[in-house]
């Protein structure tokens, strides 16, 4: 005959299945509840209900979801609290509502990348070290043919005067 499982009798079963289904690891499971490891891994194989099987495979999946797949829930469900506030008409709760969706929504601009709101830095590039480097070499280079140089240099202060 076989040997019951020794977690299915234990007094704390429901603990033990609820533990597992939020993710405690078996060696902390088997030193809370006194039990062995392998016991636990046996009796979550074997005896765990599948609707406690399901609701652990749903909250894993929920705790991996991305940051962009969670704000969209949010979303989801902001605008379906919307629909119902806004078609009992209750005007305020529906207001509420809308001001908690635009956040969501400022919420995903950003994390999307759609809403960049970094200050713009401006560059002057007409001061800008590298630029006044290069502008040296080329002038520089262009020594040797006058003629060069003095057009490539009237296209650069043309350049630089913003025609």
């Amino acid at each position: 005959m076989a040997r019951a499982c020794t977690i299915c009798t234990h007094d704390n079963r429901d603990e033990i299945d609820a533990a597992h289904v939020r993710g405690d690891s078996l060696a902390t499971i088997a030193a809370a509840f006194g039990v062995g490891k392998d016991a636990v891994r046996r009796h979550c194989k074997r005896h765990l209900s599948p609707a406690l099987a399901a609701m652990q495979t749903a909250e894993q999946v929920e705790r991996r979801a991305t940051l962009l797949d969670r704000v969209e829930g949010l979303i989801e469900r902001a605008e379906a609290m919307f629909a119902v506030a806004s078609g009992a008409g209750r005007t305020a709760q529906a207001l509420d509502v809308l001001k908690e969706l635009r956040l969501q929504l400022e919420l995903l601009g950003k994390a999307t990348g759609e809403l960049d709101t970094r200050p713009v830095t401006v560059v002057n590039l007409q001061t800008a070290p590298e630029w006044l480097a290069i502008r040296a070499v080329i002038l520089s280079a262009l020594m040797a043919y006058p003629e060069a140089r003095a057009v490539v240099s009237g296209r650069l202060l043309e350049l630089e005067a913003g025609e």
